[in-house]
């Protein structure tokens, strides 16, 4: 997955911080009733839906106040 993304190096610290925090968000069959690691610790489900594939677009938001129409990259 990490190859094929063609992640920079420097990223490669992050890439798996990011791993071992869904890897604690999955169901794992030692646990009984299906809870999850993170819900055993916490007492309520964890929250998946910022999650996105790695890779993927992503784009940044310029606050209103900071964005000028005639800047060189305004469209």
């Amino acid at each position: 997955m990490i190859l094929a993304s063609n992640i920079l190096d420097f990223l490669w610290p992050n890439v798996l911080l990011i791993a071992i925090h869904i890897k604690n968000r999955r169901p794992i069959r030692a646990l009984l009733n299906g809870i999850l690691p993170y819900e055993k610790l916490k007492g309520k489900p964890p929250l998946v839906y910022y999650l996105r594939a790695l890779g993927s677009t992503v784009y940044s938001l310029i606050a209103k106040e900071d964005r000028v129409k005639l800047a060189r990259f305004a469209l």
